[in-house]
């Protein structure tokens, strides 16, 4: 096998850490893969009984919950690539919930430092509410000085997975403290990319904000593909040039700014002109009406009304 049984060592003389990824799907498989390459010694816990079965067969060091031998969790960082689905609107946390809690009581075995680390998509306060006080609680242990944790969102594409868990574009640190942060780090350098730091509920909300802005451009871009289609105008063509020439798209830095609501002598009619053409012509624009009305909102928060900022308009 790949992950050959350890020996202790202190943790001042550890040169590599040892790493266990809890929830081996795509997340998970591909993370361990890549680390594994990077001569990493990597172990994997999961439910499932084929995808451990696999794992097994590939040689990985590999067991589910039910059959894990609890005296070897000898590892110097834990990575949590738990499925948290939505259901009915809501956020589902209960693997994690119970990963926190596996954790937690196999702590209490080991004086060892050890870095938890959270990458599966988990709401703003989740880590730090939830996954710590229970890792606390069936531990006895007290975050920042018997363990650390962070917060490390994955950038994966499904189809994808394993390359770009490769050749990371970014990664982003959400930790507890520094030294949590520093060892996870240690991890991440041997990729060679750009690496970035921040408090756990920054790391969490930059994933919600991440997918979010990727949701909403996806569905704008479909929802004026359908009107050009109506207009019998080739949206392929409107967008290759919108590519070029809007702001928005080749400036990663637009909008980003705390300059508060849209103004101008061209956002506001604009949007304006365009949801009125939609409404006379029975197209659906939710996203556009959705905008105008996010921007009113705040426009309304700094005193001022869509009638006079639309004044101001050349």
């Amino acid at each position: 096998m790949r992950f050959i049984e350890m020996k202790r060592i202190p943790m001042t003389k550890i040169s590599t850490p040892r790493i266990c990824i809890f929830g081996p799907g795509v997340v998970g498989y591909a993370t361990g893969k890549a680390l594994v390459e990077k001569k990493f010694k990597v172990g994997f816990i999961g439910r499932s009984q084929d995808k451990i079965r696999k794992l097994r067969d590939e040689g990985y060091w590999a067991y589910t919950f039910e059959t894990f031998p609890d005296h070897s969790f000898d590892f110097d960082i834990s990575f949590l690539t738990i499925a948290t689905p939505t259901i009915k609107g809501k956020i589902q946390l209960q693997g994690i919930k119970q990963v926190a809690r596996f954790i937690g009581e196999r702590l209490t075995m080991t004086n060892n430092y050890h870095v938890i680390v959270v990458k599966s998509t988990v709401v703003p306060g989740t880590t730090e509410n939830i996954v710590i006080p229970l890792l606390e609680k069936y531990s006895g242990k007290k975050v920042g000085k018997d363990f650390g944790v962070c917060m490390n969102p994955e950038y994966l594409r499904e189809k994808t997975a394993v390359e770009d868990s490769r050749k990371p574009w970014m990664v982003l640190i959400g930790e507890y403290d520094k030294k949590s942060g520093d060892l996870l780090a240690k991890v991440w350098k041997k990729f060679k990319c750009p690496i970035y730091r921040c408090s756990i509920k920054e790391a969490e909300m930059q994933k919600y904000v991440h997918n979010l802005y990727n949701a909403v451009k996806i569905a704008f871009f479909n929802e004026v593909r359908v009107i050009a289609r109506s207009m019998k105008a080739d949206a392929d063509t409107i967008f290759k040039y919108t590519a070029l020439s809007c702001e928005g798209i080749w400036n990663p830095n637009y909008g980003l700014k705390d300059f508060g609501p849209y103004s101008g002598s061209c956002l506001p009619k604009d949007t304006q002109a365009f949801h009125e053409f939609s409404r006379k012509n029975h197209f659906h624009d939710d996203v556009l009406k959705a905008t105008i009305k996010a921007n009113t909102r705040l426009l309304s928060a700094k005193g001022k009304t869509e009638k006079e900022v639309l004044g101001t308009s050349l």
